[in-house]
């Protein structure tokens, strides 16, 4: 085989061993948190979401399981919020951290539980999260959110 022939199979297994890592990783992510797979947002619906959350500039809005990051950056960017995120899942991860850094706005992206997410100075909370997950959040929003806080749970009722 020439040369040119087997840089383009290494060169294919690469983008293949790439695409399996993401795809178990974020799999991976998914089970390690119970019931939060990775489904977006329709972004179509971001600005609605923070008009109903009566975002203020200067607020803080925490994303739970932020996924891309695209409210997040709308949030900083149109709305001048302080804006954090946490996501399990390694993909999604990677891309927020690539369009935060893309966009240039001050948007904080972590790669951890947001269970262990400290919400104390939330001015809002935002969740697009199963049923079973938002009961599991309810006493960490009873114990850790400052009076005024609002929680958004987009698509699912709140406990």
């Amino acid at each position: 085989m020439t040369f040119l022939f087997m840089t383009f199979l290494w060169f294919l297994m690469l983008i293949l061993v790439i695409v399996l890592f993401f795809g178990v990783s974020t799999l991976i992510g998914m089970f390690l948190v119970r019931g939060v797979p990775f489904i977006s947002s329709p972004r179509k619906n971001f600005a609605k979401v923070l008009e109903v959350a009566q975002a203020k500039k200067g607020e803080k809005i925490y994303d739970l399981g932020c996924g891309k990051a695209h409210l997040l950056v709308l949030a900083a960017e149109k709305y001048g919020l302080e804006a954090e995120g946490y996501e399990l899942s390694l993909w999604p991860y990677v891309w927020a951290k690539a369009l935060v850094a893309l966009k240039k706005v001050k948007v904080k992206i972590y790669c951890r539980n947001f269970m262990k997410a400290n919400l104390r100075d939330a001015d809002i909370v935002y969740c697009y999260l199963f049923p079973e997950v938002m009961v599991q959040l309810e006493p960490k929003f009873k114990a850790e959110l400052k009076p005024g806080a609002r929680v958004i749970s987009y698509n699912f009722k709140m406990p």
